[in-house]
């Protein structure tokens, strides 16, 4: 404490912190021991609805004395902590404090018991206006306490019910979440198939004769695809007739047809995507239908209503019989137990809770909101305050911004989940507590349209969020807007940059295009730097709110704008680091509700790696006006990762075992590679067709484009989750397949030859070499420092 600035806020309530309540949670998480669980609260309420996640992480929180819920943009955060207080404040003597980093996500949490008419079990006892307004309003409060315990008794539901409704409807948010799933699947396959298709008009293939083939289920065509890619090239004249007449009874008669004619092949990939939509739709219309036919939306309702019931009940059980009293700012600590029993939930911030109760008192929880913005000191102050503590945050988000040179000199550390400078409250009691803290993710989104949250997804979190919203088809959900040619940013002689061409071009042609029919207050304008906020708002000259992304996690808007603001000269390079961070992306793409722009110079950002990635997403949304030029294809995604879980089985039942040892084993050791940090942002497909990389023949020799229509395929492409770009291809080359064999030869100068043409980075791995995953490592990182570079 005695590096911090005479000034800093902290300072006095350190300084009046003489030792630790051994029964607080600061004690817990200082000792670093973890607790066994502790017995449930009996049946759970609902009076704020609830989906899976939620359920999950309200059980985990009120039984554990630490828990961990991981708040992704637009899951339903404030729900969560809204139910949290409703089964907390159902027992008559229990109280629970929230705090959090700003004030909007205390108030959004005060104001939405407000108007669900549970505002009077708030106090407000933040910041001195907050404070002087709620002691003045307590009258009125009162009076209408007063009326509420003097009215007829609420009828507490039969017991039981509540439980019996939230099983019932706990079975089907498991069809719900399916159905959500699938949905997000259906819109994958969808654009995929958009761009298959606009890669097989490039070919001019001829039609299929009519198969049964084509007549079965999808996954029938990718093991028909598999089977003959798997056929050994020696097998035994007996082991060949029975194959086909397995296959003539599983497949039909595929006379007519050569699998080893990339045109076939790549007829019966269109048929999948075909017969893979129709599934999908098949399936999403039998499912809604169940969930209709089982009034899913009413059941939600009665749920709700019976836990508002029953919190309604407890409440009058809690003010009956007890006349309100009026306390004042100078009175109340006095008699703080008849207090939090009147006002059993209490607003404040980690600064100032500990003086806002007396010495020694303890809450039964605390909710801390907004936690990875929460620095560990000011967080000391509030766990010293309760016996259970609930962290809510998003470390994929903006976080606090330590004192650093108040980090530099203090002592080390005493353990590296303590670092003051590295951690906030949320990383340190991840790091501190590991797989023994419960933790849940709020999985379902409710805020962006499909394609908005799908880059905060792949990029962010792992694939894991399942949206509930709905895409409108008439209507792009993202775009990028180019500046002119040029070098169009200013840095200042007193710190921070602007880019006046973004604010006019946002002003004279992104309203216009993008934002016609939507109410200004609906759209926002964020960027990095506080001073292009400044030529934003002047160039705007209306009631269009404009701010730093900083400024606008935690809110939200119908349309998002993002001025980038940097360019290509030095100056502008030298602010890539700031600009791209991956936090601040991800907040500010995480703002817009139903469509998102980029402003930014006409080069796109070359040198960045996240915003990069999604300009190159927003260009993947819409194959028909792409962005980037490219010699080669993204990779199928969707066709491949369903063709690669039907082939690996496969190939291991049938192929030669040295060949399929040496490719498995290399399948193995990728997966490994793509496992580590620097690596998780990539995917690995098997045996990708060469012709699905290409997309046209018209640039290739006759030798060359003779040799890709003859089944050409690359042992493994590593590619980006996010834009589905390759970025490494890799053969495994097989010492007695490749040496001395003079055909094998030409054909992997042909390859190779292709490869080079199209910007294809490929690897070739001898069997017979050492020290692979290294190499492999290296040729990552080399081939992603080149796409940074725009190379």
């Amino acid at each position: 404490m005695s590096h911090l600035a005479q000034d800093d806020p902290l300072r006095g309530p350190y300084a009046d912190f003489r030792s630790v309540t051994p029964e607080s949670v600061l004690d817990l998480y200082l000792r670093g021991h973890s607790p066994d669980p502790e017995v449930g609260v009996g049946d759970y309420i609902f009076p704020f609805s609830s989906n899976l996640s939620q359920r999950e992480a309200l059980k985990k929180g009120l039984t554990h004395r630490i828990s961990v819920i991981d708040g992704p943009p637009g899951t339903g955060k404030t729900q969560t902590i809204l139910n949290l207080v409703a089964n907390i404040i159902r027992f008559p003597e229990a109280s629970v404090a929230i705090v959090s980093s700003n004030n909007a996500a205390v108030e959004n949490v005060r104001d939405k018991l407000s108007k669900e008419g549970f505002g009077h079990v708030v106090a407000d006892l933040r910041r001195n206006e907050l404070r002087r307004d709620f002691f003045e309003r307590q009258h009125v409060r009162n009076v209408d306490v007063h009326r509420r315990a003097g009215a007829s008794p609420v009828a507490m539901p039969a017991a039981g019910r509540v439980s019996e409704l939230d099983g019932r409807l706990q079975r089907l948010q498991v069809e719900a979440r399916g159905l959500a799933e699938n949905r997000q699947e259906l819109d994958a396959y969808r654009l995929e198939q958009r761009h298959f298709n606009r890669h097989v008009a490039n070919h001019g293939l001829a039609p299929l004769p009519a198969l049964a083939l084509l007549q079965g289920p999808s996954g029938r065509v990718l093991e028909f695809l598999a089977e003959s890619v798997s056929t050994p090239a020696n097998e035994g004249p007996f082991r060949r007739l029975f194959r086909r007449i397995r296959c003539r009874f599983r497949y039909g008669s595929t006379r007519g047809i050569d699998p080893g004619d990339t045109d076939v092949i790549m007829r019966l990939q269109a048929a999948y995507y075909d017969i893979k939509i129709a599934e999908l739709e098949k399936q999403i219309g039998r499912t809604a239908e169940h969930l209709a036919d089982n009034d899913f939306s009413a059941l939600e309702d009665e749920l709700r209503h019976e836990s508002r019931e029953s919190l309604k009940a407890s409440l009058y059980r809690r003010y009956a019989g007890v006349r309100p009293r009026d306390y004042t700012d100078s009175s109340y600590l006095r008699q703080f137990t008849s207090f939090t029993k009147s006002y059993p939930v209490v607003l404040s911030t980690c600064h100032s809770l500990r003086r806002s109760i007396p010495a020694g008192y303890l809450f039964d929880y605390l909710i801390i909101d907004e936690a990875s913005q929460v620095d560990l000191l000011a967080a000391g102050l509030a766990l010293s305050c309760a016996r259970n503590v609930i962290v809510v945050g998003d470390l994929r988000q903006l976080q606090h911004i330590a004192v650093l040179g108040a980090a530099k000199r203090a002592a080390p550390a005493p353990a590296p989940s303590y670092d003051y400078g590295r951690h906030n409250i949320l990383s340190s009691i991840i790091e501190r507590f590991g797989a023994d803290v419960p933790r849940t993710m709020l999985r379902e989104h409710y805020r962006c349209d499909p394609a908005i949250i799908d880059f905060c997804n792949r990029k962010f979190y792992d694939g894991q969020l399942v949206p509930y919203t709905k895409s409108d088809p008439d209507s792009a959900a993202l775009a990028v807007v180019r500046t002119a040619p040029g070098n169009h940013m200013r840095q200042h002689v007193g710190g921070g940059r602007t880019n006046q061409r973004e604010a006019d071009v946002i002003a004279k042609e992104v309203l216009a295009q993008f934002c016609s029919g939507t109410r200004h207050e609906d759209i926002g304008v964020v960027t990095p730097y506080r001073r292009q906020v400044d030529k934003v708002a002047d160039a705007l000259l209306n009631n269009i709110q404009a701010d730093t992304v900083h400024k606008f996690q935690g809110r939200e808007k119908e349309i998002i704008i993002m001025s980038t603001v940097l360019d290509e000269t030095k100056d502008g390079k030298g602010g890539v680091d700031f600009v791209d961070n991956p936090q601040l992306v991800n907040v500010a793409v995480s703002r817009a509700i139903k469509r998102f722009i980029l402003v930014t110079n006409h080069d796109m950002l070359p040198a960045s790696r996240h915003l990069r990635d999604l300009v190159q997403f927003i260009q993947y949304q819409d194959p028909d006006n792409g962005i980037f030029e490219s010699g080669v294809l993204s990779v199928f995604d969707l066709l491949y990762r369903e063709y690669s879980a039907v082939l690996r089985p496969l190939a291991a039942r049938v192929q030669a075992p040295s060949t399929f040892a040496s490719e498995n084993i290399m399948w193995t050791v990728l997966v490994d590679i793509l496992g580590e940090e620097p690596f998780k942002h990539l995917a690995v497909a098997p045996q990708v067709l060469l012709r699905n990389l290409l997309p046209s023949l018209s640039c290739l020799t006759t030798g060359q484009a003779a040799y890709v229509r003859n089944r050409a395929s690359i042992d493994f492409v590593i590619y980006s989750r996010i834009t589905n770009r390759p970025v490494l291809a890799i053969e495994v080359d097989g010492f007695a397949f490749h040496e001395g064999n003079e055909r094998q030869k030409v054909r992997d100068i042909l390859k190779d030859e292709i490869c080079s043409t199209h910007g294809i980075q490929l690897l070739r791995l001898p069997t017979t070499g050492s020290g692979e995953p290294e190499l492999i490592r290296q040729r990552l990182l080399a081939a992603t420092a080149m796409r940074t570079a725009g190379t």
